[in-house]
């Protein structure tokens, strides 16, 4: 028994001690792991994406939902507010027209106005802010001669093309110049028509030449000079002043000394209001006629020069006006403004003009890529404003010539009776 007991707790022994053999073996517990997640499946390698090519020089892209953008340089401030915002309006009203006729391939169009404020320097500021703007597609404007010549060589350079609805100097336009167009008729008509009225149509020969010194006003002045003279008339004084002047009596008196029987003024219209009133007041020139141009053909010339400004003539580069287009214009402008447009200025129409113009020639170039973008390339645009034919405005059918002249009619003159212009003569327009 005693045998049996000892090699039963030997056994027990033995045991234990493997028993803590293995359990002093064992590798001390860790945290469960997570379950194991089987691979994601292999994803096809996709090339990288292509970065957005810019556009190419020159070529405007309007994105799905944005504006097809039209500057403007619009005299807004300066000697001829009222017209510049006349002109302004003439443009809006083209732009509505544009939109509700839907565009181009449902691109709808924005006018940029910004203040020319008939000043070359101010033009050059509007001509900088449009050449650094890429969505500007085309520009209507300047108002004025010098303004004009402010936006002409920067234009030029950022190829962006330009319609003048008003600045009438004959170097506005010219063979160097791509750009260049507009639909006013040039002072080099205006000039020699209205010397040809002075000596044909009134039969005087001996007139003096006043002009403000600018652009415009200085370049008709020796046009209509040097057509005057070459009838076989005679110029007794030319006389420069200056936009802003309000005095114009010492130069009055040194020119009745001449006893001139017209007294021409090429300049704008409060100038040009001055100087009739004071024309009253200068012993020698209280009966010498005065004829004035298309820069002073405003209400604000009647209004500033008052009973003075009875008999006075007032030349105006007009349009072959369609009698219905022009009706159906007015209507939308009143109705939007609220006040006539010949309250204002004269060139309402041709500013209405210059937007179709580039309207159309956009329609004839632009384009939709496979991404939906407007694609309009400028170089494509000057073309196609130079080979307008047969295009149906407000002031006549326009057709540009290869130098950029778009305008359609000729000269008209006014006489002013009871306050009011009356059209004594006209050239080169159907009667």
């Amino acid at each position: 028994m005693r045998d049996q007991t000892v090699r039963r707790f030997l056994r027990f022994v033995a045991l234990g001690s493997t028993i803590t053999l293995i359990a002093a073996c064992a590798t001390p517990t860790q945290p469960a792991a997570e379950p194991t997640q089987p691979p994601a499946a292999a994803q096809p390698t996709q090339p990288p994406e292509a970065p957005t090519a810019a556009p190419a020089p020159g070529v405007v892209v309007v994105p799905p939902g944005g504006k097809i953008r039209i500057g403007g340089s619009f005299a807004l401030t300066g000697p001829i507010p009222d017209p510049g915002k006349d002109i302004r309006q003439g443009a809006e009203i083209a732009i509505d027209d544009a939109n509700a006729a839907g565009g181009v391939n449902g691109f709808l169009f924005e006018l940029v106005a910004e203040d020319g404020a008939c000043s070359g320097d101010q033009g050059t500021v509007v001509a900088n802010k449009f050449a650094a703007d890429p969505t500007i597609v085309a520009v209507t404007g300047g108002t004025c001669s010098g303004e004009t010549f402010g936006l002409k060589p920067i234009l030029q350079r950022a190829r962006i093309p330009f319609v003048s609805p008003s600045a009438t100097n004959p170097a506005i336009t010219s063979e160097d110049c791509d750009v260049c167009n507009r639909v006013a008729l040039s002072d080099a008509l205006q000039g020699e028509v209205d010397a040809e009225f002075v000596y044909k149509q009134l039969g005087l020969r001996k007139v003096a030449v006043m002009h403000d010194s600018s652009d415009y006003g200085k370049g008709v002045a020796e046009i209509f000079r040097d057509a005057f003279i070459k009838l076989g008339g005679e110029v007794v004084a030319f006389e420069g002043a200056q936009v802003g002047d309000t005095d114009f009596r010492a130069i009055l008196t040194r020119i009745a000394t001449n006893a001139p029987e017209l007294l021409f003024f090429g300049g704008y219209s409060t100038e040009a209001a001055l100087i009739t009133q004071q024309m009253k007041e200068v012993a020698g020139l209280q009966n010498t006629k005065f004829l004035g141009t298309d820069g002073a053909y405003t209400q604000q010339y009647l209004d500033t020069a008052g009973v003075a400004a009875e008999g006075a003539f007032m030349s105006y580069v007009a349009g072959d006006t369609q009698a219905d287009k022009l009706a159906a214009f007015r209507e939308k402008y009143i109705a939007k403004f609220g006040i006539e447009p010949e309250k204002l200025g004269p060139f309402h129409a041709q500013s209405y003009d210059s937007v179709l113009l580039i309207v159309d020639a956009i329609k004839r170039v632009a384009r939709v890529d496979s991404a939906g973008n407007l694609i309009i390339d400028r170089e494509a645009l000057i073309k196609a404003i130079r080979e307008t034919k047969d295009l149906a405005g407000i002031t006549g059918t326009l057709t540009c010539s290869p130098i950029g002249e778009c305008g359609a009619g000729g000269v008209q003159v006014f006489t002013v009776e009871n306050g009011q212009f009356k059209q004594v003569y006209g050239f080169g327009l159907k009667q």
